[in-house]
């Protein structure tokens, strides 16, 4: 491990890996409350859409975040992070500007 080379003091390193999927999954699981929220109770239009799809992208993080033990396992849970970060700036078109203003005038 990198960490491990530079002598870094991360939290892989002092817990080990089991805590730190426990704790990355404690957090992802936190994140969903307020994007269930928003699907179930509040309208907010086409971006249920964006909610809906990263729900299923972070449940399906911690199901691999799990299974992953080689390095080709962490990269595909990055690169399922940056699809959600990407598809977030994107999601922005989804945004329905009538609602919006229905809503602060």
């Amino acid at each position: 491990s990198g960490d491990l080379a530079q002598n870094y003091r991360t939290i892989p390193i002092i817990y080990g890996a089991r805590t730190s999927k426990l704790v990355i999954s404690f957090l992802i699981l936190l994140t969903l409350v307020p994007s269930l929220l928003l699907i179930f109770r509040f309208d907010v239009g086409h971006m249920n859409i964006y909610f809906i799809i990263c729900v299923l992208l972070l449940l399906l993080f911690i199901v691999l975040l799990f299974r992953a033990k080689a390095r080709k396992d962490y990269v595909w849970l990055h690169n399922i992070l940056k699809l959600i970060i990407v598809m977030g700036v994107f999601s922005i078109l989804l945004i329905d500007i009538d609602l919006v203003l229905n809503r602060i005038l």
